[in-house]
C-alpha cells in the first residue's frame, strides 16, 4: 500500500478525492506545480504578485501540477468535475503558527485533507478524540496544541484563465477573484494588470 493509500484508508475517503499539500515556501509550490503565472509582455497578468499578499493565509490555490508531485497525489480521476484538470493538485502556505511550525519542519510538503468523516457535517476539534477515532485506523501519533478553531480555507482555482473561486472559506475574497457566477472578468483582468492605479 501506498502512503497516499494508507492517508485515505485512515480518512475512509476516496482515493478520488482531492487531497492538498501544506508548503514552506513558495520554492515548494514552484517545486511539485507549475507555480503561479509571473506575467509577461503578451498581456497575461502577474498574479503571483498578487498570491503573495495572500500567503501564508487561508487559502487553497488549485495549481497544476508538475512532474515532481507523485501521481498518486494527483490521480482524481475524471469524474471530479468541482476541480479543474486532473493533473491538478491544492496547495496551501498555512498562518497558523501550530501548523506553520510542523511544517517548516519538514523537507518536503505534507499531504493535507480536513479532520472530517464524509459522513459528518463538523469537524474533530479535540484531540484525544481524533486519536480515538483515527488511532484504530493507523494514525501513529497526533500532535496535541490542544482544542483548535476549524474554519475551512477558501478554494481558488488558478488553472483557467482567470482566479476563480470554487468554496469560499475563512480567506476573504479578493478585487481580483471571480465567483462561478462572475461575469465581470474583464475587470478582474484590469485589476491584475494594473494593481497600483486602484
Amino acid at each position: 500500500m501506498t502512503l497516499t493509500g494508507l492517508f485515505c484508508r485512515i480518512k475512509n475517503i476516496e482515493t478520488t478525492k482531492p487531497l492538498s499539500i501544506l508548503c514552506r515556501s513558495f520554492h515548494d509550490i514552484d517545486v511539485y506545480t507549475m507555480g503561479f503565472p509571473r506575467g509577461d509582455s503578451l498581456g497575461h497578468p502577474n498574479i503571483f504578485r498578487a498570491v503573495k499578499q495572500c500567503l501564508p493565509g487561508p487559502y487553497t490555490f488549485i495549481l497544476t501540477a508538475s512532474k515532481n508531485l507523485p501521481k498518486q497525489c494527483i490521480n482524481y480521476g475524471p469524474g471530479n468535475a468541482k476541480y479543474a484538470p486532473k493533473k491538478s493538485i491544492g496547495v496551501r502556505m498555512p498562518d497558523d503558527p501550530i501548523t506553520k511550525a510542523i511544517v517548516e519542519k519538514m523537507y518536503s510538503p505534507l499531504i493535507s485533507t480536513s479532520v472530517k468523516r464524509q459522513t459528518e457535517d463538523e469537524w474533530i476539534l479535540d484531540p484525544v478524540m481524533i486519536a480515538d477515532v483515527y488511532g484504530k485506523e493507523g494514525l501513529d501519533f497526533i500532535v496535541d496544541a490542544g482544542l483548535r478553531v476549524a474554519e475551512p480555507s477558501t478554494v481558488v482555482d488558478m488553472t483557467g484563465s482567470l482566479p476563480k473561486i470554487i468554496r469560499l472559506g475563512k480567506g476573504p475574497p479578493q478585487p481580483w477573484m471571480v465567483s462561478e457566477d462572475d461575469e465581470d472578468e474583464e475587470s478582474r483582468h484590469d485589476y491584475l494588470m494594473h494593481p497600483n492605479t486602484r
